[in-house]
């Protein structure tokens, strides 16, 4: 995955419409997930930090937790 990709993903992750979309959006790209995906997570979250958004970088860096146990499950 590239930094791009990883990038588009996590935006379209944080706009999910609802629990069902996003546990689909996270199915769905679960085979792609790399190490450039969960350094990206973790950038957009300091992003979100600095941009006073902490409760948005709560949420991603438990999203990308979740998806990371998943990941290393399968």
């Amino acid at each position: 995955m590239t930094r791009q990709e990883a990038l588009d993903l996590v935006r379209r992750l944080l706009r999910a419409a609802n629990e069902d979309e996003l546990t689909t959006m996270v199915t769905e790209s679960l085979p792609a997930l790399d190490g450039t995906f969960f350094s990206t997570v973790e950038a957009v979250a300091i992003q979100l930090e600095r941009e006073a958004k902490r409760p948005q970088a709560r949420a991603l860096r438990s999203l990308g937790d979740r998806m990371l146990r998943i990941k290393t499950l399968i």
